[in-house]
């Protein structure tokens, strides 16, 4: 290739790069949840407000474990009707989850309702990292 030619495309491929978009960061796709998931977002900050104890556990656990609290997630969306001892059952390896059955009973029950009654909301919110955590900082709970 001669070199007005090579210089010649790249002038060309100039405006196809300069026009692309640059994707959501993280934040802002986090920040996009909220907008796209708002009686989900609402339920939730209602379900801190009224577990906070339980709350700073569970997001601290999705924090260390996202793959963990995916697993969590699907599983309950997956198995209408079943509460945590159920759960808890299935997963005799994760013995976080004994101590949180047992000290935050209600309050795992009333999460689990909550994933069962936003499923998509819920995929969407852990398949962040640390997205229930972010959640709970940025939506006024």
């Amino acid at each position: 290739m001669t070199r007005s030619l090579i210089a010649a495309l790249a002038l060309f491929s100039l405006p196809l790069t300069a026009c692309r978009h640059a994707a959501p960061s993280g934040e802002q796709q986090m920040a996009n949840w909220n907008a796209r998931h708002p009686d989900a977002a609402r339920d939730l900050c209602v379900w801190v407000q009224n577990h906070p104890a339980a709350s700073q556990h569970f997001f601290q656990w999705d924090s260390d474990h996202p793959e963990r609290a995916r697993e969590f997630v699907i599983w309950t969306a997956e198995h209408p009707g079943e509460g945590i001892n159920a759960f808890v059952a299935t997963h005799g390896a994760w013995s976080e989850w004994d101590w949180i059955s047992e000290t935050h009973h209600p309050a795992a029950n009333a999460f689990m309702a909550w994933v069962r009654k936003h499923p998509n909301a819920a995929r969407d919110l852990v398949n962040h990292p640390a997205g229930e955590r972010w959640a709970s900082h940025h939506f006024g709970c």
